[in-house]
């Protein structure tokens, strides 16, 4: 009984707001949501060291570009293909590789190569292929994957890591207004401040298709893209970034918010 009385208050009171809803005029409902997305900008009612401490917290100053004391020099660095999740994989993968090789070379052959020698026979037994492996098609899929994995894909992890490439910066610079944009220890890329049009800011909610992305506009069109994954950023933290270079460089900001 209680339960039916509840879902009939609730029935009524649905019907009574989407009678509201209608008679209510449209110049209202806009006052109302206009008001509702000042409160929203204005960090509901904080002071400003507070708003200061909430930005920090939505935009980190490590995920911002960084600048030098005098303000002279912008730089976005890019860290290279060196990371602890690659570094990882360069090592588990070209040895799970090898291990495939060990054991499809062994349907080859019909016997476990590891028992060609006391050493590896001890240390590697577990490379012995079961009875059930065929050299087809098994054992040729995993020669297959074992030789390109340990012959070819591990040794371009290794020297990515290695020698860690894709690391460089990419500095906007005031005092000869050039912008510079270094990979590998090779200049690759210089462009004056003049040639500037704008910065432009991109952000679609779009999950996989979507476009979001901070680059600059040149005088006669083109785009340059000096951000190495924008993806992995926050709205507001593009936001905030698109802002700072507008301001640095002191051109117009374009907002493509879709």
């Amino acid at each position: 009984m209680a339960r039916g009385r509840f879902c009939g208050w609730l029935l009524v009171g649905l019907l009574s707001l989407q009678v509201l809803n209608f008679v209510t005029p449209p110049s209202v409902r806009r006052e109302v949501q206009v008001g509702r997305a000042a409160e929203g900008n204005a960090f509901g009612g904080l002071n400003q060291e507070q708003r200061k401490q909430m930005a920090d917290i939505l935009a980190p100053p490590d995920q911002l570009m960084e600048e030098t004391e005098d303000g002279m020099i912008l730089r976005e660095k890019y860290s290279g293909g060196r990371s602890p999740t690659s570094v990882f994989w360069a090592i588990v993968q070209p040895a799970i590789s090898l291990g495939f090789l060990v054991v499809g070379m062994s349907a080859y052959f019909g016997e476990p190569i590891v028992d060609w020698t006391p050493v590896t026979s001890q240390f590697l037994g577990f490379l012995r292929p079961s009875e059930g492996i065929n050299f087809l098609p098994q054992g040729a899929f995993m020669s297959f994957y074992g030789f390109f994995g340990f012959f070819l894909f591990g040794p371009i992890q290794w020297y990515i890591n290695v020698f860690n490439i894709g690391r460089g910066v990419c500095e906007f610079n005031k005092f000869d207004e050039m912008m510079y944009i270094v990979r590998n220890d090779e200049m690759i890329r210089e462009v004056p401040f003049k040639d500037f049009q704008a910065v432009k800011f991109e952000w679609t909610n779009l999950a996989i298709l979507g476009a979001r992305d901070v680059y600059l506009i040149t005088q006669d069109g083109k785009e340059i893209h000096f951000m190495d994954d924008p993806e992995i950023y926050s709205k507001f933290v593009l936001e905030k970034r698109a802002a700072k270079l507008s301001e640095f460089l002191d051109i117009e900001l374009i907002v493509d918010d879709a």
